[in-house]
C-alpha cells in the first residue's frame, strides 16, 4: 500500500500432487479510478526468496521484481493437524517496507505484508464455508492486525495485533474486535471479485485436479481506510487489505 491509495499484490503457487506438478506467478495493480493491471506467469517462475527478514523476488520472464524488509518477527499458527495432514500458516512480514517493480517501468512502494500457507493435503478437502481474512497496517507503520477466519466445520478465528495472537478477537464483516479497541473499515474499494475458474481456467494442469466444484468458490478483495479505537488512546489510522471466500 503506498500513502495515496495504490496498491500491488503478488502470489506465487506450487502445487505437488500425485503426477502433477504445477507453479504459478500474478502480480496486480490497483490505481484509485483505474482498472486493474494485470500479469501472470503460469510454468514455473522462480520462488520467493525469504531470509533474515528480507524478501526478494524476480521474476523476469514477466518483468517485476518484489523487495521487502520486515519491521517485526515472524509469527504463525498451525492451521489443520488432524488425520488429513497438516496446513500451516506463516505471517513472515508485518508490516514491512516493500517495494514492487512494475512491468514496462515504473514502481509501487510502501507498508506491506507477506504471509506463507502450505498444505500436505488437498486444499479442497477443507470443511469450511466462509473465509475472512485481513491486514491492517497504520499509517506511520507502528501498529499492524492480522486475522483470520473460518466458518464451517473447520472452525478457527485468529486475530493477532501487534505480531501477538489475541484470545479475545473477534471479527465480523464490518470490523475487527480486540481485547482493547475496536478496527472499524470505512468506505470499500473494490480490488477484485471473481471465482477460482476466473484464475486458472486457462491451465490445463490445474483444472484437471481440481474438483470442478471447486472452480466456482468466489473470492472477493477489499482496500479500505480503516481505524483503530480503544478506550483512553488515541485512534490510529491505517489501510486494510482484506477478503472474504465463500466456498462451494
Amino acid at each position: 500500500m503506498t500513502p495515496d491509495g495504490r496498491s500491488a499484490i503478488a502470489y506465487w503457487a506450487s502445487v505437488s500432487w500425485r503426477r502433477l506438478r504445477f507453479s504459478a506467478a500474478t502480480l496486480a495493480v490497483h490505481e484509485p479510478g483505474s482498472p486493474p493491471r494485470c500479469w501472470s506467469r503460469l510454468s514455473r517462475p522462480p520462488e520467493p526468496a525469504f531470509a533474515g527478514g528480507a524478501l526478494a523476488w524476480r521474476v523476469p520472464e514477466v518483468g517485476f521484481s518484489v523487495d521487502g524488509a520486515s519491521q517485526r518477527a515472524a509469527f504463525g499458527l498451525r492451521l489443520v493437524q488432524d488425520p488429513r495432514g497438516t496446513a500451516d500458516w506463516e505471517c513472515r512480514a508485518c508490516p514491512a517496507g516493500m517495494r514492487f517493480g512494475i512491468p514496462g517501468g515504473g514502481a509501487v512502494a510502501g507498508l506491506g505484508y507477506a504471509e506463507r500457507i502450505t498444505f500436505d493435503f488437498p486444499p479442497w478437502a477443507l470443511r469450511i464455508q466462509h473465509l475472512r481474512w485481513g491486514r491492517w497496517i497504520a499509517a506511520d507503520g507502528v501498529r499492524s492486525i492480522v486475522w483470520l477466519d473460518w466458518r464451517g466445520a473447520d472452525r478457527l478465528t485468529a486475530v493477532f495485533v501487534d505480531g501477538v495472537r489475541d484470545p479475545s478477537g473477534l471479527v465480523q464483516d464490518e470490523e475487527v474486535r480486540t481485547s482493547d479497541g475496536v478496527l472499524a473499515f470505512a468506505a470499500r474499494t473494490t480490488l477484485h471479485a471473481r471465482t477460482l475458474h476466473d484464475i486458472v481456467g486457462r491451465s490445463k494442469p490445474a483444472t484437471r485436479v481440481l474438483p470442478t466444484r471447486w472452480l466456482t468458490m468466489e473470492d472477493r478483495k477489499w482496500l479500505s481506510p480503516a481505524t483503530l479505537e480503544g478506550a483512553g488512546v488515541e485512534p490510529v489510522t491505517g489501510w486494510a487489505i482484506h477478503e472474504h471466500v465463500r466456498f462451494p
